[in-house]
Order: C-alpha cells, then structure tokens, then sequence
C-alpha cells in the first residue's frame, strides 16, 4: 500500500538484483504533479555500484520489449471442473488443466501475469459455458465439494435404483465452443496494457462471471441473510450497462448544461433488440436491481426456515412475498444472448 508523508508517497521497493533493495518514493511540490522519483538503498553503502545497477536497469526499461520472453504455464482450475480438451497457439484447456502462453521479464513477472490472465480466461469461460469457473484452492471449490448431493433415479414399478446422478456432473464434460476459444486466443497475443487493457466486452463478461458465482451461491446457500439472489441481479444488469457504455451519447441538460446518461434506457433497448419478449425482461429485472440498489428492497424475506408461512403482498404480480428468492435459469441465459446479439450488431 502507498503510504504517503507529507509531500512524499512512499511506493515500495525495486530489485536491482544481488539482494539490493531501493525504497522508492514519488516526490510532489503541487498535488498530482510529480517532481521527482527518489531511489534510495536500504541498507547498501556502494553508491557508485548501485548507481551502475540502476542505469542498466533503465537503460534495460528503455527498451524493454528485448528482454520479454515467453513460458507456457499451467494453472490447476477448480477440481469439480472437467473440460473438453480445446488447444490454440496461446492457450490449451483439458479436464481441469489450464496452460497459457505467458510473455513476462523473467519468471517471477510470467508466474504474476499468469495469475492476471488465468482470472480473465476464467471469466471468459464461465460466459461461454455458463458455468463459474476458477482456479483450485478457493472458497467456491470446497463448497461445491461439501455440496455434491446425490440423486437416485428409481424404476417406479419395480422400485429398484437405477442409477445415481450427482450434482457435480453438471461442472464435468464442460465444451468451450470454438469462437470463445478463438476469441481467448485472440485475447492472449494482445500485449498486456497496465491501463485500459480490458475491452467493454470483456470487463462485462467479470461482472457476468460473478453474477454465475451468486446465482449458484443463492441456490446452495438457502435460508442465510447474505443476498445473494440480489447480487446476481446486480451483476448481471451491471453487465448489460457496461456492454452498451458507448452506444448513446450523452444529452445535454437544457437548464444546467451538465450532461444527461440514460442508463436505464440503453439497457431495455437492448434488451427490446435482442430477445423476444425483452421489454418485459428489463422492466422486471433492471426494476428489482434498482429497488436494491436504492432502496434496498430485497427480493425475498430470506426468512426461509423450513416451515414456510405465507407474506402478503398487494404490490407484486403473485400477491406475496417470496421468502426464498431464486432466479430463473434464463436470465443468464437472457443476458448472455443480449450480450452477443450487441457484440455482433455493434457498429
């Protein structure tokens, strides 16, 4: 973390090599204007070295792109996951295996670029197969782990069990199709930008990944305070704003000059666009986003506790109130195709 002291901000440490450590601080006379960077050694006393090792090391910054290199590395996805095998240039996914083409300084820089990228491919996966996918070692893997439920089917006149499905077969034989396996290609040969190096497409597809991971939490989860059903909701309206950011330009208000968004109305003429029946599906569930949002209404009671008495309610369309809010497996569905219908129409 930036630790700042009086005109000064303090922003770590650079590695020169040889265990030689400088503390670097950024230098202000007016705010948000810099001065100076100040490279000081922590606890080395050759200057004139450290001043040779520091101007090889921006010497080596000038031109940078000589000393990049490429590694393939792997990265283990959640183990309750199971892929087809589909190999690019860039990337290769099998069972629950992930390598990617990494360009990197040196390894330690390829291991942090892989953790970078490998979150964003998992993004694109999950858009693609409607399934959350993440790397092992996470809260999500162990939960889904203590939630394999198993299902008898069984011969209703013979009663006899005829076989047992498990709830994690729907995460197993997942089959990336070839244009999201295009489009991670194309997506991994991209040189990584520290700064605006997400297109709107693919910033979309993280908040839609998240609302996958709520929308399966919600249904695992019943009864707990935590609304899940609500973020989903969120995440998923929040994917279809960020998807249209730039398909209206902004009015102008006639009495303050400031400028007008309708957020709102980009997303219903989207939606009105791309499925049948979307107007329908925007007013009801950008409506439950923005009763959330700004003020709070939930979905449901969550007060789900076994036995389920009856809250009315003159105000919804069933005329109570749902104490356990679950969301329809089609508005995932819904908002992905609003998704792609905008990524192929757009101008």
């Amino acid at each position: 973390m930036p630790m700042r002291n009086g005109s000064q901000i303090f922003v770590g440490y650079a590695s020169l090599g040889k265990n030689i450590l400088l503390n670097v601080t950024l230098c202000y006379k007016q705010r948000g204007c810099l001065s100076k960077i100040d490279f000081s050694p922590s606890g080395y006393d050759d200057e004139s070295q450290m001043q040779k090792m520091l101007k090889k090391c921006v010497d080596e910054a000038l031109c940078s792109d000589k000393y990049l290199s490429s590694h393939y590395l792997s990265v283990h996805l959640d183990k309750n996951l199971s892929f087809k095998k589909k190999c690019r240039e860039n990337f290769i996914v099998e069972g629950n295996k992930l390598i990617l083409k990494i360009n990197g300084f040196d390894m330690n820089d390829c291991v942090s670029m892989l953790k970078a990228q490998s979150q964003q491919v998992c993004d694109l996966m999950t858009f693609d197969t409607l399934r959350y996918v993440t790397v092992s070692g996470t809260l999500m893997e162990e939960i889904r782990e203590k939630h394999n439920f198993k299902t008898d089917l069984v011969d209703m006149k013979s009663e006899e069990v005829t076989d047992t499905i498990e709830k994690n077969e729907m995460y197993r034989n997942l089959d990336l199709s070839e244009e999201m396996a295009d489009y991670i290609n194309q997506y991994l040969e991209r040189p990584y930008m520290y700064e605006e190096h997400f297109t709107l497409f693919e910033t979309c597809t993280q908040l839609f990944a998240q609302g996958i991971r709520n929308e399966e939490l919600s249904r695992i989860m019943v009864g707990l305070p935590e609304p899940y059903t609500e973020q989903a909701i969120i995440n998923y309206m929040s994917a279809l704003e960020i998807i249209t950011l730039k398909d209206k330009e902004p009015e102008t208000c006639d009495c303050c000059g400031q400028m007008k968004y309708s957020i709102a109305r980009r997303v219903k003429d989207l939606a009105s666009n791309a499925l049948h029946g979307g107007n329908d599906f925007a007013n009801r569930f950008y409506g439950n986003r923005s009763k959330y949002v700004h003020t709070g209404t939930l979905l449901s009671s969550n007060s789900y506790t076994c036995c389920s008495i009856p809250l009315m309610s003159k105000s919804s369309q069933s005329g109570t109130i749902d104490q356990v809010a679950m969301i329809d497996n089609w508005v995932k569905e819904g908002v992905k195709q609003c998704i792609v219908w905008h990524e192929k129409h757009k101008i």
